[in-house]
């Protein structure tokens, strides 16, 4: 394990350094000057001097790659030059990246465990009505893009629910800041609601569909027959038998899912002016904030990146081959 541990840490040392490099190279190969984007009409020697300065664009280009390395590791992604001028973008990100964790993780969480009994029945069930509907639905689901899924959340609750929120994380400030800790919980949670069941939905359809063909491929094994042959009774078999061995591709999958989720908060999170890290990079993008866009952009590739780790270091645990 000591061993495995070490190569899968410097592995993901060198991932981390190549995507931080890639994120430095990207932006400075944009054609013009990210100074002047922030004046259209011209500005003066000492303001660009200024900007260039603050940014760190003013040192040579070898010292500004080794401190973007560095940087992130020490809390410093520089500054915002836009979206809240000549404040950290350290202290910008805490709101939005704490919504976001709330969405993802509990998107996540639905959707490892729905999909998971989804996927499992239908898989025991192939081929019977249960199975052909199931399918069915999640392949329908599946195949319809996210923002779509998200409209037509709105208009259901607008016209079925009124009164419920469509937009936004909380109720206005002046009445969210008036309300007792109890009472903002639920505030909180109802505006999550439909980002969430946008989020979740697609992602529940597609991860039934790869744990129902992994189950089906591990019920063919000659150890199931066996299992059935000893007269131990379906749900032991499928239960301490069958699931076992189809955990590994889901484990997989379930780090892939975390970029999937991530990227698509985006859209998401702008169509339900929910304001969390997706948000964020969307505004960065319309302002043209490099660095803040950067910032946003290394958060989302790491996230996926140590979920790939995750998943590495339980892959050892359960498959042991391995250890071998």
């Amino acid at each position: 394990m000591r061993a495995y541990l070490i190569r899968k840490v410097f592995y993901l040392l060198i991932t981390i350094i190549m995507i931080m490099s890639f994120n430095f190279l990207i932006f400075k190969l944009l054609p013009g000057n990210p100074i002047m984007l922030l004046f259209p009409r011209g500005a003066t020697p000492e303001t660009i001097a200024y900007w260039s300065h603050a940014l760190g664009y003013d040192k040579p280009l070898l010292d500004q790659y080794l401190w973007a390395i560095i940087a992130p590791f020490v809390g410093d992604f520089g500054i915002s030059v836009t979206y809240t001028p000549r404040v950290p973008i350290i202290d910008i990100l805490a709101p939005y990246l704490v919504k976001t964790l709330f969405l993802v993780g509990l998107g996540t969480v639905i959707t490892i465990f729905v999909g998971i009994y989804v996927g499992r029945e239908s898989a025991w069930r192939r081929g019977k009505l249960y199975d052909r509907i199931a399918t069915s639905i999640s392949v329908i689901l599946y195949s319809i893009p996210t923002f779509l899924i998200a409209v037509f959340l709105i208009i259901i609750f607008a016209n079925w629910v009124p009164g419920w929120p469509l937009g936004g994380a909380t109720s206005p400030i002046e009445r969210f800041e008036h309300l007792d800790t109890v009472s903002q919980i639920l505030d909180l949670t109802q505006h999550a609601l439909l980002p969430l069941f946008a989020l979740v939905i697609e992602s529940i359809a597609g991860f039934s569909l790869i744990v129902r063909s992994s189950l089906i491929d591990v019920l063919t094994e000659d150890y199931i027959l066996t299992a059935e042959a000893k007269g131990l009774d379906n749900r032991t078999i499928l239960r301490k038998h069958a699931m076992p061995n189809a955990y590994l591709p889901l484990v997989a999958t379930i780090a892939l899912n975390v970029g999937w989720v991530l990227g698509g908060t985006i859209m998401i999170e702008y169509i339900f002016t929910y304001k969390g890290l997706g948000y964020l990079g969307w505004e960065a993008i319309l302002c043209q904030d490099f660095p803040l866009l950067q910032t946003v952009f290394f958060l989302e590739v790491i996230a996926v990146v140590f979920a790939n780790f995750i998943a590495d270091i339980l892959n050892f645990y359960l498959d042991p081959r391995i250890k071998i």
